[in-house]
């Protein structure tokens, strides 16, 4: 896989450039800042996630290392592409993203394209202990034993995830949030 590259800009884009490293011009998706810093002719260094499917095989580009793992993270959650990934880190720096969802605030992601309220949602549970955010998402008593509940029989973080991102508030013993996510996840 291709994780870095370092040669001459071809092309810059709104949100791609091309690089020639090697006498081989490579489409690279990027975001607004990093499109911000880069020039024809002039040299480029950047870090590269290879994303291969079936019928894709795309790479995306990052400034440095930091922002190639926080993307990397982003796409770990279920709903999450790599290019609405690339929205979240278009939308404000990683220290406004971290603390967003340390602070439990979906506000920020769901304002970015392609990233509705409940997936923003969705990033926040699923990234918070990741990130060192303390508390709770949910209102009322011991959601986190929901989850833990929800893992010990066997559901996966993702599926978790979503169905505690639609959560009604009005549900606030533990007992009726199991009862509720249970239902939801044999469906």
């Amino acid at each position: 896989m291709i994780s870095y590259l370092n040669g001459k800009v071809i092309n810059v884009r709104e949100n791609y450039a091309i690089i020639e490293t090697g006498g081989v011009g490579y489409k690279v998706s990027i975001n607004h800042e990093l499109a911000s810093r880069l020039h024809p002719d002039e040299n480029a260094k950047v870090y590269i996630y290879t994303h291969v499917r079936e019928d894709i095989f795309a790479l995306y580009g990052f400034k440095n290392l930091e922002e190639l793992d926080f993307f990397e993270m982003l796409i770990s959650v279920s709903g999450i592409g790599p290019k609405a990934a690339l929205n979240i880190l278009s939308v404000a720096p990683i220290e406004k993203i971290r603390a967003s969802i340390q602070n439990q605030d979906p506000a920020l992601l769901s304002s970015v394209s392609g990233v509705g309220k409940k997936t923003a949602e969705k990033v926040v549970i699923e990234l918070k202990n990741k990130l060192g955010a303390t508390g709770s998402f949910f209102v009322g008593e011991k959601a986190e034993d929901v989850y833990d509940a929800l893992m010990q029989l066997g559901f996966r973080q993702a599926e978790i995830g979503g169905v505690l991102a639609e959560l009604p508030s009005d549900l606030k013993k533990t007992e009726d949030k199991l009862k509720y996510c249970l239902a939801r996840l044999r469906k």
